[in-house]
């Protein structure tokens, strides 16, 4: 993917009767680019993570970018660009792939990825309504209405959901919300305060229990390396899936951390028995929801599940902010999230003419000229 494969001037679109006046001007301009040409951008998309709608650290620059430099799965990721005013103000972005179809609904497909546990784009939280109606209008077919969108991973009753529902029926589309495609993680044992404090007791008759949280950047670079020996120490080493032994992976983790606690958003949790360290785990995120993104512990004191009791400890260090799995399930307590799919799509079925202006209008784009082959004329197909 080059560094901008598209650039389109929409505004948001809405009917008479919904018309309200935008910030701005209330243009909104689009602009389709590759995660990897994004690093100009740094300061309007800091900007942006700041003031968004539903606040996402695996959307924000300090993430995306060291996946996009590390990970080959990000390189070929695109993200759609809303601007607003002059000088130009990033209000939207959304790593979506435009998937244009030719008998099927033209549609914005969510990025997806086992590293990405929360899927909302990144919105302004004073224009969230307009940009998606903007983006599912980017490039409007010929049926009623905008196009598709599918966005995964994303919280159903959380603030961009409601906006993009807002936004479906403004412009006519049907909605859909369902569990996620992927396998859902095995249910966690129920928080117990008292299967906590039995552990723990446990424990410490075999040393000194203390958590060691660190948050400063230079803290959590030494502890990332402790969490990744300790886990190239254990079984998943054994069967080759520790994170050092992949380099790739191994420089995502220490590049997306360290950017990551310049902002305060990445804590890492040892629990010690006296000196040594016995288990670890790497939460990414702010605000009131922290994600649980690595985790590991010494196989010698498996039995004492340290792993369980470091979580547990960090939960009651920060009563207020829940720390989740992927899929939205409580890393410890009660807590958890109803993570699954959104789908928009247009109510209206594309019909014969349709069809046939689409392939029309995909060989003129492709600058195909078929002699003595003439295609059905759009207004009179059906």
């Amino acid at each position: 993917m080059n560094s901008v494969i598209a650039v389109r001037r929409r505004s948001a679109g809405r009917p008479a009767a919904d018309r309200r006046p935008l910030p701005d001007q209330g243009r909104i301009d689009l602009e389709v680019r590759a995660l990897t040409a994004c690093a100009g951008i740094r300061d309007a998309w800091s900007a942006l993570a700041a003031r968004a709608l539903e606040a996402n650290p695996f959307w924000e620059p300090d993430f995306a970018l060291a996946a996009a430099q590390h990970l080959v799965a990000f390189r070929h990721a695109g993200v759609i660009l809303a601007w607003q005013g002059e000088p130009r103000r990033l209000v939207g972005l959304a790593p979506c792939h435009p998937r244009n179809r030719l008998f099927g609904v033209d549609a914005l497909s969510g990025f997806c990825d086992p590293r990405i546990f929360n899927g909302a784009p990144l919105l302004d939280r004073d224009m969230a309504q307009p940009v998606l109606e903007a983006m599912l209008s980017l490039r409007q077919g010929v049926e009623a209405g905008g196009r598709g969108l599918l966005l995964r991973e994303i919280d159903l009753a959380g603030p961009t959901v409601k906006a993009a529902l807002r936004a479906g029926e403004t412009l006519h589309l049907s909605a859909t919300l369902r569990p996620p495609a992927h396998a859902i993680p095995l249910p966690v044992r129920a928080f117990d305060p008292d299967e906590i404090a039995s552990l723990r007791q446990a424990l410490a008759r075999q040393g000194r229990i203390t958590l060691v949280e660190a948050g400063a950047r230079m803290a959590v670079r030494d502890a990332v390396e402790i969490v990744l020996a300790m886990e190239a120490s254990g079984p998943g080493a054994r069967a080759g899936l520790a994170i050092l032994q992949d380099t790739r992976e191994a420089g995502f983790l220490r590049a997306m951390t360290r950017s990551l606690a310049l902002t305060r958003q990445c804590r890492v949790g040892l629990l010690m028995l006296s000196e040594r360290p016995i288990a670890g785990a790497i939460v990414i995120g702010k605000a009131q929801r922290g994600w649980l993104y690595a985790e590991t512990q010494d196989e010698a004191f498996a039995p004492f599940e340290p792993s369980r009791l470091l979580l547990a400890l960090m939960r009651q260090a920060q009563p207020n902010r829940p720390i989740l799995r992927r899929g939205g399930k409580p890393a410890c307590g009660l807590d958890d999230a109803a993570i699954g799919e959104l789908c928009l799509q247009p109510t209206v079925a594309l019909r014969p003419r349709d069809i046939a202006a689409r392939a029309g209008g995909a060989l003129r784009r492709a600058g195909l000229r078929l002699a003595g082959i003439r295609l059905p004329d759009a207004r009179a197909a059906g």
